[in-house]
């Protein structure tokens, strides 16, 4: 049952997809007993619910955990939760220095820094900041050669920032300055097929760009 693991985990490993950057996931923890003030029935309505539902909570201490996890959200989207023991207690106690690193970021509640600078979009398209958000999507939407362009450059973007970050012993090294790079652009370029706008590269990223993407991305100054 749904209570039955809150009390057997104490902690989960919690992602989406795409998750590329060390901080697009954390370490959360789970409740297992029903939380003081919380009625009877409330408890039993969230514990009746199919097992592998997240319910999210609210705080005025953190921003909203979904936008914390890869920029996530919940218009529908999957979460990978990790709850195999053996990995989680590397996770939480191992003192390798590499997961000590890991383990600070992902039990940071707040967003990276820079968030939200790497995309320079053309509009925001919510009911609130332009009473033609969807018209404007849609157009974004049916507007086949930059779908296109846009296409190429998600590819493009994610493999190099698997070359970035691929070392000569073939170990991965999710911090390289490069690859995060990538990724935030790669993580980018998914909304920029939606929203429109341009994506932001370090002036020495661009020339491993294909010539036919190029207008996608802002020119470096």
């Amino acid at each position: 049952s749904c209570e039955l693991f809150g009390k057997v985990h104490k902690k989960v490993y919690l992602s989406r997809s795409p998750c590329l950057e060390p901080f697009d996931a954390k370490l959360v923890s789970v409740v297992g007993t029903k939380p003081k003030g919380m009625s009877d029935d409330d408890w039993k309505m969230l514990c009746s619910l199919k097992f592998g539902t997240i319910i999210f909570p609210k705080s005025t201490l953190f921003d909203p955990l979904p936008c914390l996890i890869a920029d996530g959200d919940l218009d529908g989207d999957d979460y990978f939760v990790l709850y195999d023991e053996e990995i989680l207690n590397h996770l939480l106690h191992s003192k390798d220095k590499l997961t000590a690193k890991s383990r600070k970021l992902l039990h940071k509640l707040e967003l990276p820094d820079g968030a939200g600078l790497t995309i320079n979009k053309k509009s925001k398209f919510s009911k609130n900041a332009d009473n033609k958000w969807l018209a404007k999507a849609q157009d974004n939407m049916l507007d086949f050669s930059t779908k296109r362009a846009g296409s190429q450059i998600v590819g493009k973007l994610w493999s190099l920032c698997l070359k970035s970050s691929t070392r000569a012993n073939t170990k991965i090294d999710l911090y390289d300055k490069d690859a995060i790079s990538y990724a935030k652009a790669y993580k980018d370029a998914l909304d920029v097929q939606k929203h429109g706008g341009q994506l932001v590269l370090p002036r020495h990223l661009h020339q491993n760009l294909p010539v036919s993407v190029q207008e996608l991305f802002l020119t470096p100054t």
